[in-house]
């Protein structure tokens, strides 16, 4: 064989090895997903000028600490009425609730200090209980929800202390 076929035939055999060793490992299962998130703020000229709102995203509810996601949300986010935002790389599980709150800056007893704006869904009534569960797992990896939020800092009356 002269040295012209002996390099072809190299430069063929580390070709395919080259190919071979750049196999894509997209063979793995997902763990985690993500979440695109409209809130809908109804009266968002009533944005407070002191304070933190938080959108929030819990497993357990009522809450037992602090939630698995959050971010802080902005006024200069709000674009004609809504802010849209994605939460990602979420654990595949069960989620109870995602909402909109406004944190009181003058009162540090987290029992009273939120004025809730919205949730996906539940009732103040039943302080969200009966909210719908969300799933995120490989079959439903992406979901979309929406929050109707309405602006106020109206909290709720903190318990007696004694």
């Amino acid at each position: 064989m002269n040295i012209a076929k002996k390099l072809t035939v190299l430069s063929l055999i580390f070709s395919m090895l080259f190919l071979v060793s750049c196999e894509d490992d997209n063979d793995d299962p997902a763990t985690s997903g993500t979440l695109n998130i409209t809130v809908n703020v109804s009266n968002p000229e009533a944005w407070p000028s002191e304070g933190t709102v938080f959108m929030s995203m819990d497993s357990v509810w009522p809450p037992t600490g602090a939630p698995y996601k959050s971010t802080t949300l902005l006024s200069s986010q709000v674009q004609n009425g809504v802010i849209s935002t994605v939460f990602e790389d979420i654990e595949f599980n069960t989620y109870k609730l995602l909402s909109v709150s406004w944190r009181d800056p003058n009162n540090q007893n987290p029992a009273c200090n939120q004025a809730v704006w919205g949730t996906h869904s539940g009732s103040v009534q039943a302080f969200y209980a009966d909210a719908t569960p969300f799933v995120l797992d490989v079959n439903n990896s992406e979901l979309s929800l929406v929050i109707n939020a309405v602006a106020n800092t109206v909290t709720p009356p903190c318990p007696p202390t004694g």
